[in-house]
């Protein structure tokens, strides 16, 4: 009887733990204390021209991946080179505490919106995923909200802030 009633209270309390797991909830943050990891990709698009030939990327696409409890930062860009075939870049490194500390605005600025109908084409596709020890969330941008039915969206001009900021880290 005892054993079973410590493991009812073990399931009790693990059921209600402190874990806050990915948001969906309009106009919360998806940055909370629980995130592990924050992935924000531009897969690329919109109004650009065609890579030459030999390319191994698209124009403007890039991967950034930032660790938060150790602040370790990493990449992959395409980039290009005048008339050349656009290039893979990556790079890693831990951000200095300043760093971190200037970036954080930028990821709490991330909030989900409900998506408004906007159907743009003029930019990169991109999105952003947050893994919590809950799970992994993958959020649109809502510049594309017409044609996202699938996931949660966040603010266009607050991803395209963050996706800046990114690109500055990583050069």
């Amino acid at each position: 009887m005892r054993h079973t009633m410590l493991f009812a209270v073990s399931v009790f309390l693990f059921a209600c733990g402190p874990t806050k797991g990915p948001v969906t909830t309009v106009g919360a943050s998806i940055f909370t204390s629980d995130v592990i990891t924050v992935v924000a990709e531009n897969h690329g698009g919109g109004f650009v021209p065609p890579p030459p030939a030999g390319s191994a990327c698209a124009l403007g696409a890039a991967k950034y991946t930032l660790t938060v409890g150790s602040k370790f930062f990493d990449w992959t860009r395409c980039v290009s080179s005048g008339m050349n075939p656009y290039t893979i870049a990556k790079g890693s490194r831990t951000l200095t505490d300043a760093e971190y500390k200037n970036l954080v605005p930028y990821l709490e600025n991330l909030t989900v919106v409900a998506g408004d109908g906007l159907c743009g084409a003029d930019k990169g596709t991109l999105d952003v995923t947050i893994t919590t020890p809950s799970g992994q969330q993958t959020y649109g941008d809502s510049f594309y909200s017409c044609s996202i039915k699938d996931k949660p969206l966040v603010r266009t001009d607050a991803l395209d802030r963050l996706f800046s900021q990114l690109y500055t880290l990583a050069m």
